[in-house]
């Protein structure tokens, strides 16, 4: 199919501002291109495929991410460890799994999510899971000889790097908050938690113990990772983990 020098040219501008932005609102006057011209939609998913990139449409926004594999653009440790405080991999591996625990506890498709009326979940009970989870994950690894190697998660070197190497934050100096030094557990949450902020995706607000998920997030979920074999794998282990956790609790009562 060929296209006109026109819609070529506007193409390329919507593409470069949705490169720059990363969401656009469907009401944005060049994400509207997108969703009113054919022409242009394929032309701007075109380029997004030749960079390793991936165009989502929803109702509400227009979504630029990078392919899981193969995209110049995937956020690889190297990459974290320059932008964030992720001074070796198994920092890397534990912000993988403090993100897919906090995912699996906000999204709408779990029975198992804690929520509140709001959508957001405080620091402290986001650093409670973690540390149940973990802890389920490192009895689970003593009795099932494979069960790190089945899963692919370093489970020692997290749980190490959690329970004994992190400490626990200390109220902040002004009275308000608490502190956020990586080498505390929520000073971890904090760092770990940051792509999702960047992306638009979250609001982190440490002196209000809040982290609050956006509607962007929701999106994401829903387009880009239910029914991605992996995610799911993770979720069901992780919701595994937390009925356990809450039989247990049921047995000792």
């Amino acid at each position: 199919m060929s296209y006109s020098s026109e819609e070529i040219k506007k193409a390329g501008e919507v593409f470069f501002h949705l490169f720059d932005k990363k969401i656009l609102p469907a009401g944005d006057v060049l994400a509207g291109e997108f969703y009113d011209n054919n022409a242009i939609s394929e032309i701007v998913k075109s380029f997004a495929e030749e960079g390793g990139l991936r165009v989502i449409p929803t109702r509400q926004n227009l979504h630029l991410v990078a392919q899981g594999e193969g995209s110049i653009f995937a956020t690889t440790y190297t990459k974290m460890k320059e932008e964030y405080k992720l001074d070796r991999k198994k920092h890397f591996y534990l912000a993988n799994i403090i993100i897919c625990i906090y995912l699996a506890e906000i999204d709408r498709e779990n029975n198992f999510s804690f929520r509140i009326e709001d959508g957001a979940i405080s620091y402290y009970k986001l650093e409670e899971i973690i540390s149940e989870t973990l802890e389920s994950w490192i009895k689970r690894n003593e009795q099932e000889a494979d069960f790190a190697r089945d899963f692919a998660i370093a489970i020692e070197e997290i749980h190490q790097l959690w329970s004994v190497e992190m400490s626990h934050s200390k109220e902040a100096k002004e009275g308000v908050g608490f502190s956020l030094s990586k080498g505390t557990r929520l000073g971890f949450i904090h760092e770990a938690l940051k792509p999702l902020e960047k992306e638009g995706l979250i609001i982190t607000l440490p002196r209000e113990n809040r982290i609050i998920p956006k509607e962007e997030l929701y999106e994401r979920l829903e387009k880009l990772y239910h029914g991605g074999d992996r995610y799911e794998e993770i979720m069901e282990l992780i919701k595994k983990s937390k009925g356990e956790r809450e039989n247990a609790e049921t047995d000792e009562n």
